[in-house]
C-alpha cells in the first residue's frame, strides 16, 4: 500500500513551532514570499478569512492584524532543515520512500506485517508531533494517486473531525465515495485548463474521471491524464522523481528588495544566483552545457518604462565550476543590460544537464574522460560546508547586497545557527 504523508501548512507549521504563543488551529497565520510581497502559505484560520494563495501582503495585513493573526517572512534555511528532519523521521516507518516535495513524502507499508493500517498511520502522526512538533495528514491506498486523494480527504476541514488526519482507502466502496465527493480539479495531476475542458464533456468529479473511456482520454487529452485514470482504477501507472534526484534544469531567481538601476548591483545579484545554482549542480552531481540569464522590470508598475530580456549561451563543454559559470553569466548579463530601467528581478537557468558519470569527448582524437570538478571548487565547497555557506565567496557577489529583498519578518534559523537559539534566563 502506498502512503502519502503531507505536513499541514508546512511553512506556517515551521514558523509556529518556535512561536507557541500563536494557536495553529485558531489564529490566522501565514508566510510571505522571499520578498515579503505575497502570501505563499496559509493555515486554515487564515483561509477562513478569505485570504487566497498569492494575495498581495499589503492588502491583507490589516485584516490579519484585526483578527490577532501574524504573517512571517520566509527563511528557507530553516524550512529546508525541518523538511529534512520530517523526511528522515518517515524513513523509519516506510520503505521505498520518495521525497516528493518539501512537505510531502511517498512511501510504502507492507500490509502483511501491519495488522491495523490506520493505527500504524496514527503512530506515524503522533511520532512526528512528538519529535518535530508538526502535524500532518496521511492518505493510504493501492496507488500513489489514490494515496494523494486520501491525504486530500484527511486534511479537508469538514471531514477532519471524523478522519483525525488519516484516511485509508482500502476498499472500492471507500474509493468511489471519496471520488464522488472530490471535484475533478482536486485530483492530483489535473490542472485548471484540463478541468475546464473536462467540465465541457460533463466530467465534474473524480468518479466521473475514473469511469471515462481510456482511449478517449488519450485521444482528447494526454497520456499523462490517461495514467491518472488508470491510477484511480487501482493500477500503478505513475513514476515520480525524488526531490534529491538529478534535474532536467536548474533555475535560481529572486525579486529584488528595491529597484536596481546600476549594472554593478545587478551583476551582484546574477553572480549570487549563479553561485547558488552551481552549488545545486554539484549537489545533484550534474553538469550544465547551457546557461540562460534573464532580467526584467516590475510589470506591475505600468507607468514606468518596461524591459524584459534574456540571453542564452551554449558552453564549449559541460561544467559545474562556479567561477566558470559566473564568467559566462556575467558576459550574458552585459549583453542584455540597458541603462535607464529599474530592474525588479534577475535569474539564472542551467539547462542541458549531464550526470557525473557521463563521458565527454571534446576533440576527435582526444581521450574520452568522465566529467569532473576542479580541486579548487571542491576545497571551497568543503570549507563552506564546515564554516558556513558564505565563508568563502566570489568578490563579485558583493558584501552589502542592498538589492536583496527585505527579511525583517523572517523567522530566525533556530535549528542551524547557534546565535539564533533563544536564551532562557532563570
Amino acid at each position: 500500500m502506498w502512503v502519502l504523508c503531507d505536513i499541514n501548512a508546512a511553512y506556517v507549521s515551521f514558523c509556529q513551532l518556535f512561536n507557541p504563543q500563536y494557536d495553529f488551529d485558531k489564529t490566522p497565520l501565514g508566510v510571505l514570499s522571499s520578498n515579503q510581497g505575497n502570501v505563499v502559505a496559509r493555515n486554515q484560520a487564515i483561509k477562513d478569512l478569505g485570504i487566497k494563495m498569492g494575495e498581495p501582503a499589503f492588502k491583507v495585513k490589516q485584516l490579519v492584524a484585526a483578527h490577532r493573526g501574524h504573517l512571517w517572512g520566509s527563511n528557507f534555511t530553516l524550512f529546508g532543515d525541518l523538511s529534512n528532519r520530517f523526511h528522515t523521521e518517515l524513513e523509519y516507518f516506510l520503505f521505498d520512500t520518495m521525497r516528493y516535495s518539501v512537505d510531502e513524502c511517498f512511501g510504502r507499508i507492507d500490509i502483511n506485517y501491519t495488522k491495523d493500517i490506520k493505527e500504524y498511520a496514527h503512530i506515524i502522526q503522533r511520532t512526528l508531533k512528538r519529535n518535530l512538533g508538526i502535524g500532518c495528514g496521511l492518505g493510504i491506498s493501492q496507488t500513489m494517486t489514490l494515496a494523494k486523494l486520501g491525504s486530500h480527504c484527511a486534511k479537508k476541514k469538514e471531514w477532519k473531525e471524523h478522519t483525525k488526519g488519516v484516511v485509508v482507502l482500502d476498499s472500492q466502496y471507500k474509493i468511489d465515495w471519496a471520488l464522488k465527493h472530490t471535484p475533478v480539479e482536486d485530483i492530483w495531476g489535473v490542472g485548471s485548463r484540463t478541468t475546464k475542458k473536462l467540465n465541457k464533456f460533463g466530467i465534474y468529479t473524480g468518479y466521473d474521471l475514473k469511469n471515462a473511456d481510456i482511449s478517449w482520454i488519450k485521444k482528447t487529452f494526454t497520456v499523462v491524464l490517461a495514467r491518472t485514470v488508470e491510477e484511480l482504477r487501482g493500477k500503478s501507472a505513475v513514476e515520480l522523481k525524488d526531490v534529491n534526484d538529478s534535474r532536467d534544469r536548474i533555475c535560481v531567481s529572486q525579486s529584488m528588495g528595491k529597484p536596481v538601476i546600476e549594472l554593478t548591483e545587478l551583476s551582484e545579484a546574477v553572480t549570487t544566483h549563479a553561485t547558488k545554482a552551481a552549488f545545486k549542480l554539484r549537489r545533484f552531481k550534474s553538469y550544465t552545457s547551457a546557461i540562460t540569464i534573464f532580467i526584467h522590470t516590475d510589470s506591475f508598475r505600468q507607468a514606468e518604462p518596461q524591459y524584459h530580456k534574456s540571453q542564452s549561451i551554449k558552453l564549449p563543454y559541460p561544467t559545474a565550476d562556479t567561477s566558470t559559470l559566473v564568467s559566462y553569466a556575467s558576459f550574458a548579463l552585459k549583453a542584455i543590460y540597458k541603462k535607464g530601467f529599474k530592474y525588479k528581478k534577475a535569474g539564472v537557468i542551467f539547462e542541458e544537464l549531464s550526470l557525473h558519470d557521463d563521458m565527454q569527448q571534446l576533440e576527435l582524437l582526444s581521450e574520452t574522460l568522465p566529467l569532473n570538478i576542479s580541486s579548487k571548487t571542491l576545497v571551497i565547497d568543503e570549507i563552506n560546508r564546515k564554516f558556513g555557506r558564505s565563508a568563502i565567496k566570489l568578490a563579485s557577489e558583493g558584501f552589502s547586497q542592498f538589492w536583496r529583498p527585505k527579511d525583517d519578518l523572517a523567522p530566525l534559523s533556530y535549528t542551524t545557527k547557534l546565535s539564533d537559539l533563544p536564551i532562557a534566563k532563570a
